[in-house]
């Protein structure tokens, strides 16, 4: 990174890669914390000679270099496991010397502190801060580190499959593909990694238990319906289990019955015209069945508002994916077995195009944009009923602002720290922002 491009990340503030250390801190856990939360992610720079709550740059003083690059060496060497390699690299900014620390991501997960053991010592970077993981964020990142996905894994401990499960499985794939004429058989499904043969019998993955509904406790979701903009009054609730493909079917009918919808006639014919795109529910909730983290205990929750729909899918997003890469169509499958039979079922697509045909749907639907909050814990989509996008006739906004106005007015107590974590943007950005919506 040359000094220009530093001194524009400086500007931008801290972020999920990025944490500014005025100088090495009296207590090594805190900057031990931030190495291992990198290590876990997507890599990250520590800046030391950088003010964290300013960005201010005053550079490292009455230090010798060479005596603290090694002191860090030595304490991550000493603190972290498995082995982390930082890089080092000294810049001089405006005649101010900043050291930064670069610790690239790893496939060894999970990284930890030795001192406080996997269960209590393992870190990870949410937005610009560092967290301790959960039980659930641990074990995928186990998953992640011997290089599979939740998906593929055959627990020994479930019993075989019977005939009858195997036979109406491969039933329903048959019925959903276009070429429905054609056969589905075991082994197709052996081939697809849904069953592992064992002696004489067959073992199902994780994925064959979620396709039917068999023994995946979290694999639900939930759908209620609330009076006015808040979770208090329940007009309707219900909780659907079973296949994944049923709870698609069931979820997004539960939608189509309580939103509003218009007739549109031409030549004689009838056309029904719902508030939100059919096709646009339907992928949110097909993405919340596909990348959702099973491992999590929690259900995928749709909730219908006086004026939004929210889909909340458990487990942040996957394999260190950014909420801007989602954005811009790139996509990491958690499940990507589930999402191949999804594929071949017609259901979906593995292009990484699905959001941005949701935003394409509701700008067409003249909706506001649609709101992707990213949190590490869940990933929740908004879609706003009857509000239509309007231009300010003296001010032009950005897509940024028109969401961050859409979440403002559904929740006016938001503070500027929590609009610059959801938005993954600087304090100072997320407070110049509210202050031109303010205006």
């Amino acid at each position: 990174m040359g000094i220009r491009n530093l001194e524009k990340e400086i500007k931008k503030g801290e972020s999920l890669n990025l944490e500014f250390k005025r100088q090495l801190p009296s207590e090594d856990k805190k900057v031990l914390k931030t190495f291992v939360a990198f290590a876990n992610g997507e890599g990250g720079k520590v800046l030391f000679g950088v003010e964290d709550t300013t960005g201010e740059i005053v550079g490292i003083q009455d230090t010798s270099c060479a005596q603290l690059q090694d002191s860090i060496t030595d304490m991550i060497s000493d603190s972290c496991y498995p082995q982390i390699l930082p890089l080092f690299t000294w810049t001089n900014i405006a005649g101010k010397i900043v050291l930064v620390v670069e610790i690239s991501p790893s496939p060894h997960c999970p990284y930890y502190l030795k001192s406080e053991g996997k269960e209590k010592g393992t870190y990870i970077r949410v937005g610009a801060t560092t967290r301790k993981a959960t039980p659930e964020k641990i074990r995928e990142l186990e998953i992640y580190g011997a290089r599979q996905t939740y998906d593929e894994i055959v627990e020994h401990a479930v019993e075989p499959v019977t005939k009858g499960d195997i036979n109406q499985l491969c039933k329903d794939i048959r019925s959903y593909r276009a070429d429905e004429g054609r056969p589905v058989e075991i082994e197709q499904l052996v081939s697809w990694r849904l069953l592992k043969q064992h002696h004489h019998q067959y073992l199902p993955s994780n994925a064959f238990r979620i396709l039917t509904g068999r023994g995946i406790h979290f694999s639900r979701i939930q759908c209620a319906v609330f009076s006015g903009v808040d979770k208090v009054n329940f007009l309707d609730r219900k909780e659907f289990s079973g296949s994944a493909y049923e709870l698609l079917e069931q979820a997004q009918l539960f939608l189509l019955q309580h939103l509003n919808k218009a007739a549109r006639i031409e030549s004689l014919r009838r056309e029904d015209i719902h508030e939100i795109p059919v096709p646009a529910l339907r992928e949110l909730i097909t993405n919340a069945i596909l990348h959702r983290n099973y491992l999590v205990h929690g259900f995928i929750q749709v909730s219908v508002f006086d004026n939004r729909v929210e889909i909340l899918s458990p487990g942040s997003l996957y394999a260190n994916l950014t909420r801007e890469e989602m954005l811009a169509g790139n996509s990491r499958q958690r499940n990507p077995i589930l999402a191949d039979i999804f594929q071949r079922m017609g259901i979906a697509e593995k292009w990484g195009t699905g959001i941005r045909r949701v935003q394409e749907l509701c700008q067409a639907a003249g909706l506001c944009a649609p709101i992707f909050e990213v949190s590490d814990d869940a990933v929740r989509v908004t879609i706003f009923r009857n509000q239509r996008s309007v231009n300010n006739k003296k001010q032009v906004y950005s897509e940024r602002e028109k969401a961050i106005a859409a979440y403002l007015a559904a929740n006016p107590a938001a503070t500027v720290r929590e609009l610059a974590s959801i938005f993954h943007i600087g304090k100072s950005t997320a407070a110049r922002i509210t202050k031109k919506l303010r205006e």
